[in-house]
């Protein structure tokens, strides 16, 4: 399916760019999402036409996402789990409690930002996490895993 993209999204293109992308991931979530429009002749028209003030709203939340990370940069919370006798995790922690336990503290994180690329958090210990704020805004955080 082809469409024609209205913010910058990594790994697929720029605003204004007219991609062939699957027709599942364009209607599910870029068009909902307000990234993409069907590359129609008027779309395509009306993009090129508004192609400065897509860029300056795509700077500006990224200027935003910036001031964020700033913010956020070297934060770390302590999570409290249960512990077996030799010292294994009952369960896993995941992203949703990450991101509580730093909402707890009064710095807002959506379980989204949250990457575990190796997957759950299933040992004790400290633990140095990547929030992706934005597509090009990441910060490193830490995460102390403590038994209870």
């Amino acid at each position: 399916m082809k469409i024609i993209l209205l913010d910058k999204i990594q790994r697929l293109g720029e605003i204004g760019d007219v991609v062939d992308v699957n027709s599942g991931y364009a209607r599910n979530f870029l068009i909902p999402q307000k990234k993409a429009a069907f590359a129609s002749q008027k779309n395509i028209a009306d993009v090129e036409a508004k192609k400065d003030e897509l860029a300056a709203m795509s700077q500006d939340a990224l200027t935003q996402a910036e001031a964020r990370a700033k913010d956020i940069e070297g934060s770390e919370c302590e999570i409290l789990v249960p512990v077996t006798e030799e010292g294994a995790l009952y369960g896993s922690v995941g992203t949703r409690e990450i991101s509580e336990a730093f909402t707890s503290k009064d710095i807002i994180i959506d379980k989204s930002e949250v990457q575990l690329p190796d997957g759950p958090i299933k040992e004790t210990g400290d633990h140095n996490i990547v929030l992706s704020i934005h597509p090009e805004v990441s910060v490193e955080v830490l995460v102390k895993v403590s038994p209870e």
